[in-house]
């Protein structure tokens, strides 16, 4: 018998590299310690969702399975992730327009992280698209 986490990581391989040569969306790594997700940027009805399986490996094995060919036909309703950008993305989701539109003008405000220095043009060069 193989083993199920095995098998639902040859699954995410697969995907990863169809979606984007098995590097995250955002960061653009391919390796991570906390392993990868395909994140849908939307939902049809009826669509192969997590939330409909058993939380556990045979479960998690079985939504891979079922997910593979959704994401294979429709690729342009998904995204490959590493599961800490996933986390950040899924938590910047849950915020409402205005305030999530608040936390980046205070982003942008903050002076005291030099990482941030370009966010400002990046953003631009990102919303002028």
């Amino acid at each position: 018998m193989v083993n199920k986490k095995v098998e639902t990581s040859k699954i995410k391989v697969r995907l990863g590299e169809a979606l984007s040569e098995g590097k995250c969306f955002v960061c653009g790594k391919g390796k991570s310690k906390k392993g990868f997700t395909v994140h849908h940027l939307w939902y049809l009805f009826d669509d192969v969702t997590y939330d409909k399986y058993p939380h556990d490996t045979a479960g998690q094995l079985r939504y891979y399975q079922d997910l593979e060919p959704v994401v294979m036909k429709e690729m342009n309703r998904f995204l490959y992730l590493c599961n800490t950008d996933h986390v950040a993305l899924e938590r910047l989701n849950r915020y409402g327009e205005e305030k999530l539109a608040s936390l980046i003008n205070a982003l942008l405000m903050t002076k005291t992280n030099q990482k941030n220095k370009n966010l400002k043009k990046l953003l631009g060069n990102i919303l002028d698209q």
